[in-house]
């Protein structure tokens, strides 16, 4: 069993502390337990009713009546706004919870039937973009205390690139571009699926792409290159100073005639390589390509 800690369950659930506790109080909301020194902490079954009534109350039910609601109800209504509401925001919201309740229980169900919902109704890149990066940041919250299991966080993962792998084959390229992409990441980076969405992309706007993966030596991209090749990697994972100025020296004086792009959210890399650009965001990415 995993063990939360109130401000993991606020963060995950959206509810702030002072209405938790309020909740708590007033109507029995959820009853935290305590450790032997007395400090409190929350279940996934608890974590899974916040989650589930903070959509709720945001769209206007009253928690006095949610309280005396069965789980299976809760559900349903849940569903309902799901399949009735045209806001998108809420929409991705519950598709994040219900992803976010597959990876707890290690439900397969679940996970493969809001799946194949989410991306029919809003389309893989943006399934990508408005709900898996926001469905791993709160994965990732779990892991803020050494008690939670990592294996939620496999599970989703291993599913997503499951996915992306039979989504990926599918594509049958048909234009002839120029140009030619190799994707990696460097050394001791371990996080590929946002490499593998980029493949994905790359091959549907018609270009040949060498997927080269996770944790990949600089020194064996040299035979990658020839003419009319682009790269594109990530730095997610923190790197020293060091690494990226000797890491982007290597790439610059070997691919010399090469568009390199590197995709970061970091602010602090000072780049002084005119072949050598930052992307921001996958969205960036994209719209470098269109």
């Amino acid at each position: 069993m995993s063990k939360y800690t109130i401000d993991q369950f606020s963060q995950i659930t959206g509810l702030n502390k002072i209405l938790i506790r309020t909740w708590e109080n007033r109507y029995n909301f959820v009853e935290p337990i305590r450790t032997e020194t007395n400090i409190r902490y929350y279940t996934d079954e608890m974590l899974i009713k916040g989650i589930k009534y903070s959509i709720l109350v945001d769209n206007g039910y009253k928690i006095s009546k949610l309280i005396k609601t069965e789980e299976k109800e809760i559900n349903l209504l849940i569903d309902n706004i799901l399949n009735e509401t045209k806001d998108e925001k809420t929409k991705n919201k519950i598709y994040i919870s219900k992803f976010v309740q597959s990876a707890i229980y290690f439900d397969q169900k679940l996970f493969d039937h809001t799946y194949k919902k989410c991306v029919k109704e809003i389309g893989l890149i943006e399934f990508y973009s408005d709900v898996l990066l926001k469905t791993m940041n709160e994965i990732g919250v779990l892991f803020l205390n050494s008690d939670i299991n990592p294996a939620h966080e496999h599970f989703l993962s291993e599913n997503i690139r499951r996915k992306l792998s039979n989504e990926t084959e599918k594509i049958k390229i048909q234009k002839d571009r120029n140009r030619e992409w190799v994707l990696f990441l460097p050394e001791n980076e371990f996080h590929d699926i946002s490499l593998m969405f980029t493949n994905y992309i790359l091959k549907s706007y018609g270009y040949k792409t060498t997927y080269l993966g996770q944790n990949v030596p600089r020194e064996s991209l040299v035979s990658t290159y020839k003419d009319n090749t682009n790269y594109v990697f990530f730095i997610i994972a923190k790197k020293t100073d060091n690494f990226i100025t000797n890491l982007f020296e290597f790439l610059s004086d070997n691919f010399k005639n090469s568009e390199i792009y590197f995709i970061s959210g970091r602010n602090d890399l000072n780049i002084e390589k005119p072949n050598i650009k930052q992307i921001h965001s996958f969205n960036e990415f994209v719209q470098l390509l269109d």
